[in-house]
């Protein structure tokens, strides 16, 4: 099941500005108004699960898969989703009878792991259910105790996150909207306003519960930005708004390499995340946090700049003012996050590769859209050949970040692949442009250079598993066209025979 674009939403996965003036043409018009080892676990307390084929949930071996699923997240799957202080962890699990909100987690946490190990295939979607129930048991609960709790939100964001990385992208994107709705219940968007208690503003009848520690309070705060990770990408994916409006948040970004017990100054919050440039207080998460919501303004500003040339009631875009303004802002940010790392620097940190590869996709973005508008309004070439410039060097980027990829040794290449969906896009982006390069050259040995880097990125995108098929089908189109190029060469070759 595929969710059907909203009205006038724009899907950002596949978007071509090149094409757009003749779809405009061809479109009808608007309607008028419409690591440690995991010590054993105690049985988890379980919802009615007969549906799950008699597992025996007690089982001593039940439970060392569990321990072997927990590590195995802890290991990996853990460094892509940051948002749970392990020890305290297994600390809720050696308790006699554990709540819905914690199995429900303990299950999320050992579905992801379960997903890197070979031969766990039905501990993993077994996983993946119980979690899912002892959820909906939460919410199901009147007094709401075990849903207002950080472990209910946690469990919620990694069933997320699970989802997100399979075939129902329609059930992952209503996920996380519970998820946003919950956190946003718990006040996480407003965590260090000024005017607010940690637990928001909002009048719910229940509250979360006071943190006990800095520690858990900067668990809260990854939680909400992880949120605000999935809520962009899911955007970009579906073609949806956003869910989360960032200008209203005012939660501080994340401490520096994931402690706020260390002797650092107070982070700020997003809007004044400028004054961490020159710094060493940008870990990579808070670097991704920064390249995403430069992926929204660019979103955004693609847009804005559409429905204003749409409209004759909606004011003037300021396409130009707002265009240079995102592009000084990525240059800077771009700096201060990538700096000059080399290949070897980018292998070694766990993000920056992924990292880097997204701010060339938001890079290409930009100046496709100043290429189709300075076209549209008649600019100096000038123009079009400097953003066709720049997509080409990000394309060119995206394609050593992904030859680099290869590279990788474990645990790295699995932590690569574990961040898959936020890889394929930029993958995408890069192929479009490589696409427009075939197009525009007539030079053998040009076409014979583009297409060996169109091969090397569909290499990638089926190496990182596009198990929806989204991807892959976003790109359908270039993928005839090699295919067409391979015949084409075949036939050559037998007619020199």
């Amino acid at each position: 099941m595929n969710i059907e674009p909203a009205p006038n939403a724009v899907d950002f996965a596949s978007f071509d500005f090149m094409d757009i003036q003749q779809q405009q043409q061809q479109q009808p018009p608007p309607p008028q108004q419409k690591s440690s080892q995991a010590p054993s676990s105690q049985p988890l307390t379980q919802p009615d699960l007969g549906y799950l084929d008699n597992f025996n949930l007690d089982d001593p071996m039940w439970q060392a898969d569990m321990d072997a699923c927990h590590s195995a997240y802890f290991d990996i799957a853990h460094y892509a989703v940051p948002i749970i202080n392990q020890e305290k962890f297994l600390t809720s699990l050696n308790q006699p009878n554990i709540p819905p909100h914690v199995a429900s987690l303990s299950y999320a946490i050992a579905s992801l792991g379960a997903s890197l190990m070979d031969g766990y295939a039905h501990v993993k979607d077994k996983c993946y259910q119980i979690a899912r129930k002892n959820f909906e048991a939460c919410e199901r609960e009147e007094d709401g105790a075990n849903l207002m709790t950080i472990e209910a939100l946690q469990a919620c964001i990694l069933v997320t996150y699970y989802e997100l990385r399979g075939k129902g992208f329609a059930r992952a994107w209503m996920t996380l909207g519970r998820a946003i709705r919950l956190a946003q219940m718990m006040g996480l968007d407003r965590m260090d306003a000024p005017e607010a208690s940690v637990a928001g503003t909002l009048k719910f009848q229940q509250t979360l519960a006071p943190a006990q520690s800095p520690l858990e309070l900067e668990e809260r705060r990854k939680a909400f930005w992880v949120l605000f990770i999935h809520d962009t990408y899911a955007s970009v994916r579906s073609g949806t708004p956003v869910a989360i409006d960032e200008s209203k948040v005012t939660t501080a970004l994340p401490a520096p390499h994931g402690s706020p017990e260390v002797n650092y100054p107070p982070m700020p919050v997003l809007e004044n995340a400028s004054i961490l440039y020159g710094t060493d207080y940008i870990s990579s998460f808070t670097g991704i946090v920064l390249m995403v919501s430069l992926c929204r303004r660019c979103l955004n500003h693609t847009k804005l700049s559409l429905e204003s040339e749409s409209s004759t009631t909606s004011p003037a875009y300021s396409f130009w003012e707002h265009h240079y303004e995102i592009d000084k802002d990525l240059k800077n940010c771009i700096d201060a996050v990538i700096g000059k790392m080399d290949g070897q620097a980018l292998l070694n940190d766990d993000f920056a590769l992924g990292l880097d590869m997204n701010f060339c996709a938001i890079d290409i973005f930009l100046h496709e859209a100043a290429m189709f508008r300075a076209g549209k309004d008649g600019l100096p070439e000038v123009l079009m050949t400097e953003s066709n410039s720049r997509c080409s060097k990000a394309a060119m980027r995206i394609v050593d970040g992904v030859s680099l990829s290869q590279t990788l040794a474990e645990p790295k290449k699995a932590l690569f692949k574990q961040m898959n969906i936020f890889a394929m896009w930029p993958v995408c982006m890069a192929m479009q442009v490589l696409n427009r390069q075939l197009s525009a050259t007539n030079d053998n040995a040009e076409l014979g250079h583009v297409v060996g880097m169109l091969r090397i990125l569909v290499a990638a995108i089926e190496d990182l598993e596009d198990v929806s098929g989204h991807w892959i089908g976003s790109i359908s189109h270039i993928l005839k066209r090699l295919e067409d190029i391979d015949s084409n060469s075949m036939r050559s070759n037998k007619g020199d025979v």
